[in-house]
């Protein structure tokens, strides 16, 4: 499957935009095919990595869609007899609003669940879709459940490595900060300032002060920051090529943050890992029962 995706149907399934409209009555039996197909027959996918769909912005798509049509198709697989959406829900969603009962849709046969993962999760990441805490939760599920590592997912969605990183720790929030992100009221540079605070409760109470205050994260920074006053290593150590070159093999194979220091003897390896599954999966790269 070419993994062009994000940038229209045509991308998404060469040969989809050209094809022609059919009637549906069975499964279908061939690819890249548009169809009109009952909506009682369609089933949200499993993989779908938003949590929340806005009620206005779905009335809005559902008014456009009864005033001009809709634009593009949705994406399913025949899974047992039915359908089950790649990509689409909130047109799906829209038609049904609509109250009609058959939507256009590229029907796709021979797709596995790791491919109709990908689909969904990286169509929603690159149509900036999702709010920062779905995104960390898209990459983090590419990462464990795909076996992708970050630089694997960095390059399906167009982003450099660090980008992806630093989206997947803010997994690590407590679930009280996160609803904050999730509702708009955070944004994802606060989060990264909350998280130089050790402790949950400390995150929790600092990210509430921070909505209550209307704090910038310039503001929150410089709260963060005041009582940290910057100090340079008088032994400051130039980290070598091989040891950084040790360090990025490490984040490779590991799909996570890794850093490595060396002393004249000996030295440490940092691994870091934002949530008990994650902790199991690395676990299990090393042979180790959790």
């Amino acid at each position: 499957m070419k993994r062009v995706l994000g940038k229209g149907l045509g991308a998404l399934i060469p040969g989809a935009e050209a094809a022609g409209e059919e009637k549906e009555t069975a499964p279908a039996t061939e690819l890249n095919i548009i169809r009109e197909i009952p909506l009682d027959k369609i089933k949200p996918s499993p993989f779908q990595p938003r949590r929340a769909f806005d009620d206005e912005r779905l009335s809005e798509l559902a008014q456009s869609i009864g005033e001009r049509g809709i634009i593009q198709p949705v994406v399913v697989r025949a899974v047992d007899g039915v359908y089950e959406l790649i990509v689409g829900e909130r047109r799906f969603r829209a038609m049904e609003l609509l109250g009609r009962t058959t939507v256009p849709a590229v029907v796709y046969n021979s797709v596995s669940n790791e491919e109709a993962m990908e689909l969904a999760l990286i169509e929603n990441i690159q149509r900036q879709d999702l709010n920062p805490i779905e995104e960390a939760g898209a990459y983090y599920r590419l990462i464990t459940e795909c076996n992708l590592s970050q630089v694997d997912v960095a390059t399906r969605v167009g982003k450099d490595r660090s980008s992806v990183a630093n989206a997947v720790r803010l997994l690590s929030l407590p679930p009280e900060v996160q609803g904050l992100i999730s509702a708009g009221k955070l944004s994802a540079g606060h989060a990264r300032a909350i998280l130089a605070v050790p402790g949950d409760s400390e995150r929790t109470a600092l990210a509430e002060k921070a909505v209550a205050l209307g704090m910038s994260v310039r503001d929150l920074e410089k709260l963060v920051y005041a009582d940290k006053p910057q100090r340079k290593s008088p032994r400051a150590r130039l980290r070598s090529a091989q040891v950084m070159a040790i360090e990025e093999e490490l984040k490779r194979k590991l799909g996570t943050k890794v850093f490595m220091t060396q002393r004249k003897k000996g030295g440490r390896i940092m691994i870091e890992y934002y949530s008990n599954e994650e902790l199991e999966r690395l676990l299990s790269l090393f042979g180790v029962q959790g």
